[in-house]
């Protein structure tokens, strides 16, 4: 009887105590619920932001270092017709200098600009950089089929985050006097000029010609820079491979097609971006030249000045295809403190039809698709090209033919060692190409003593 008794009583307490702590379970759910849907809330403030503002809300200034002012003036400008209050402060800044710009800012722990630039020649080493908004993540959620294809292996980083937005496409092909053209091959015709110089081979015996009849005072380029610049973008074959710099395989054959310029004399001997260099464009005495779409803003238009409306230029596809020559990215920083309002920036500059027709006017043509959908958008006469579309001819004819090389981290070291190469084969006209392939692996070498060069 007392065991049937206490066997009872045993049973009430553990169901007694199983209750209480069933209670008590539900008790702490109930008191940390507030707790998590607090988190949760803030968890989600930072991947979103407000549907609710209203242009005229956003209320902040942004901060950028860049290198192309007149861009910066022209497209802030467009975006401050819709957006009144946000203010813009701009900082010069050389584009060689940004990567130690950048590493400089995140060694101190100092504010990067809200809105940072990238352009091709070191992008791959400053997207490794921890410093930029994943723009394909939330809040920002932009999707990368929106711009021309070609350009998205080199807006992101090795994790496959876009670090940036193409703030312009970069097509180039070759311009050329038009004037010099009849003069010596007898049409300034690009369709015509084109069947006459289908490869550089044909390219170098018409030079010898026209050096020939011009008893030595016409060139085909104004020098070996503009000439390596060109034929090296033109090979799509990667500069690293499993680790490795492929010298010999990718830069080589832009070594022989120099020596074979420059035995031939017809290259003349300035250097890129130098004051003579600059002047030749007005000059009338070199025939050719690399021409992207920002090439006659900033190089044709300032040092040709009697060229306006006088129809100087031609423009038409290079021997071996043409290139993409240039190029600058828009990301944001992770320093700054107005993200939603840069994300309408960017996405303004470089997605929008309103940028689009802003920066149209100053002759750059926007890297996203949407406004092409129009068939005349591209359609782009400028005044040192007489009658011809130039706009029409990059978008239509250019950019079908482009194939980027990928990005490496040490692009930058490369291409500078390619740069000093070029200057010595320039200078020492008994220099052959595999002495000059010799000088570039030691060039790379001295910057890069662990990497393996073949």
């Amino acid at each position: 009887m007392y065991k049937i008794q206490w066997k009872k009583a045993i049973c009430m307490m553990a169901a007694v105590f199983m209750l209480s702590s069933l209670l008590a379970g539900c008790a702490g759910n109930n008191a940390t619920k507030p707790a998590e849907d607090a988190a949760k809330k803030e968890e989600t403030a930072k991947t979103e932001f407000s549907a609710d503002k209203k242009p005229e809300d956003y209320n902040c200034t942004l901060t950028t270092w860049g290198w192309d002012e007149n861009y910066w003036n022209t497209v802030t400008s467009a975006f401050n017709k819709k957006y009144p209050n946000v203010k813009f402060e701009y900082t010069p800044m050389a584009n060689g200098d940004s990567v130690q710009k950048y590493q400089t800012a995140l060694a101190a722990g100092t504010e990067l600009p809200d809105i940072a630039w990238a352009i091709i020649d070191s992008r791959a080493k400053l997207f490794e950089l921890d410093m930029w908004e994943p723009l394909n993540k939330p809040p920002y959620n932009f999707d990368i089929n929106q711009v021309f294809d070609y350009l998205k292996p080199v807006m992101v980083n090795s994790k496959g985050d876009v670090c940036g937005i193409e703030q312009s496409v970069s097509p180039a092909g070759l311009a050329y006097r038009r004037d010099l053209a009849k003069q010596y091959l007898g049409t300034d015709d690009p369709a015509e000029l084109e069947k006459m110089l289908p490869t550089w081979d044909a390219f170098i015996e018409k030079g010898k010609e026209i050096k020939q009849k011009s008893g030595g005072e016409i060139f085909m380029w104004p020098g070996m820079g503009d000439a390596a610049q060109f034929i090296r973008e033109q090979n799509p074959s990667p500069w690293v491979e499993n680790g490795k710099i492929m010298a010999t395989k990718s830069l080589k054959p832009t070594l022989d097609l120099l020596v074979k310029f420059r035995d031939a004399g017809i290259v003349d001997k300035l250097d890129a971006w130098s004051p003579a260099w600059y002047a030749s464009y007005g000059q009338g005495k070199h025939m050719f030249a690399g021409c992207a779409t920002w090439t006659s803003q900033f190089v044709i238009q300032p040092n040709d000045k009697d060229g306006k409306g006088k129809g100087h230029w031609g423009l038409m596809n290079a021997p071996g295809g043409n290139i993409s020559w240039g190029g600058t990215t828009l990301g944001i920083s992770k320093t700054c403190k107005n993200k939603d309002a840069a994300w309408e920036f960017i996405k303004f500059a470089t997605l929008s039809k309103e940028g689009a027709e802003a920066i149209k006017q100053i002759g750059n043509f926007t890297s996203a698709k949407e406004p092409y959908k129009d068939p005349n958008f591209a359609s782009f006469k400028d005044e040192w090209f007489g009658g011809q579309d130039t706009g029409k001819f990059f978008i239509e004819q250019v950019i079908p033919q482009i194939k980027l090389r990928p990005m490496t981290k040490d692009d930058n070291i490369i291409h500078d060692a390619m740069q000093l190469v070029t200057t010595a084969l320039n200078s020492n006209p008994q220099m052959t190409s595999d002495e000059a392939l010799k000088k570039l692996i030691e060039e790379i070498k001295n910057k890069l003593p662990d990497a393996q060069i073949e």
